[in-house]
C-alpha cells in the first residue's frame, strides 16, 4: 500500500509541475497543443499555474505521508546483561594466640524453685445471634401492574418531491456558441493567450532576423487580410489568430499591429473589460493611449518607442 501511495503521489506531483511549468515553457514546446486551443488557452492562464502548483504540493504531501506515517518502528534489541563475577570471599584472619590458657571457671548453679500450681481453664460462653426482623408485607397498590404508557403515533410520511423534468426546448449548440462568443470574460482569456503567442513569435522573428516585421499603421485583419503581421506565419507561428468577436468592422474588436522594424505595438483593440476580467497577466498591459472606457479598451504588448502610438 505504501508503494502505491508513493507512486500515486509522484504522478500527481509530476503532472501538477508540468501544468504549472507550462506558463514558462517556450512557444515551440507547446506547438503540439495547437490542435487543442482550449487546453493551450487554459495552460496560459494563472488558474493553470495555481492548479498545477497545488497539485504538485498535494502529491508531495502524499509521498511524505506514505513514507513516514506507514513506517513501522524497528524493535530495539534487549540490552545485554553482563554477568557479574563472583567476588572471592575474604579469608578469615587468624586470631592471635593467647599468651597463656586461663582456667575456665564454672558459673554457680541457681537454686531450684518450686513449680507453680496449675490454674483451671475457663471455656468461652456461646454467643446467641438475635433473630433477624421479617420484612413488612408490600401494600396491594404497589403490587398491582402499572398501565402501559400510550405510544405517540408515527408521523405521516412526507409526500415525495416531484422530479425535475428536462426542458422541452433545450438551448441548441449555436445558441451556446453565441453566448460564449458574447461573454467578455471568455473572449478576453482567449485574447490574452493569442497575444502572448504572437509576442513570443515576434521575439523569435527579431532574434533570427534582427528586426521586427515591418507594417505601417496600426491595423489588423479587416485592413491587411489574413497576413496582417507580414512574414510571421507559418515560419514562426502556424497561422495568425483572429479576435473571437471579430465582425470585420474597423471600429469593432480586432487584433492590430504596427512596427518600423525597431519598435512595435501589438494590441487587442476596442474590447470590453466589463465583468472584472483581469487581463494584466503574463506581461500583458492595458494601453492608456487607446482605452477610452471600460467598454472600449485596448491591451497587449509594445516597446517603449511605440508606447504613445
Amino acid at each position: 500500500m505504501r508503494g502505491f501511495l508513493i507512486f500515486l503521489g509522484l504522478l500527481v506531483m509530476l503532472g501538477g509541475g508540468a501544468v504549472a511549468g507550462a506558463q514558462y515553457a517556450p512557444p515551440d514546446a507547446l506547438a503540439m497543443l495547437d490542435s487543442q486551443p482550449q487546453v493551450k488557452e487554459f495552460l496560459a492562464t494563472p488558474m493553470a499555474l495555481y492548479a498545477g502548483a497545488g497539485a504538485a504540493g498535494f502529491g508531495f504531501l502524499v509521498i511524505l505521508l506514505a513514507a513516514f506515517v506507514g513506517r513501522k518502528p524497528k524493535d530495539k534489541p534487549a540490552p545485554k546483561v553482563k554477568a557479574e563475577k563472583a567476588k572471592p570471599e575474604p579469608k578469615a584472619k587468624a586470631e592471635p594466640k593467647k599468651a597463656a590458657a586461663e582456667p575456665v571457671r564454672e558459673a554457680p548453679k541457681p537454686a531450684a524453685q518450686p513449680a507453680p500450681a496449675p490454674q483451671p481453664v475457663r471455656m468461652p460462653e456461646p454467643v446467641v445471634a438475635a433473630p433477624a426482623p421479617r420484612p413488612a408485607p408490600a401494600p396491594a397498590a404497589a403490587m398491582a401492574p402499572r398501565p402501559a404508557a400510550p405510544q405517540p403515533a408515527a408521523p405521516a410520511a412526507a409526500p415525495p418531491k416531484p422530479k425535475p423534468q428536462a426542458s422541452a426546448n433545450p438551448p441548441s449548440a449555436p445558441d451556446i456558441a453565441e453566448q460564449m462568443r458574447n461573454d467578455p470574460r471568455l473572449n478576453n482569456r482567449k485574447r490574452v493567450g493569442d497575444l502572448v503567442t504572437l509576442n513570443d513569435a515576434l521575439k523569435s522573428y527579431h532574434k533570427k532576423r534582427g528586426a521586427y516585421p515591418v507594417a505601417a499603421g496600426l491595423a489588423g485583419l479587416p485592413d491587411r487580410g489574413a497576413a496582417w503581421i507580414p512574414g510571421l506565419a507559418p515560419d514562426f507561428v502556424p497561422e495568425l489568430p483572429r479576435d473571437p468577436a471579430l465582425s470585420m468592422d474597423k471600429d469593432g474588436p480586432q487584433y492590430v499591429y504596427v512596427s518600423d522594424g525597431t519598435d512595435y505595438k501589438l494590441l487587442a483593440r476596442n474590447v470590453s473589460l466589463v465583468g472584472g476580467t483581469n487581463v494584466e497577466v503574463l506581461g500583458v498591459k492595458i494601453d492608456p493611449a487607446h482605452s477610452k472606457t471600460a467598454e472600449s479598451a485596448s491591451f497587449g504588448f509594445w516597446t517603449p518607442g511605440f508606447a504613445s502610438i
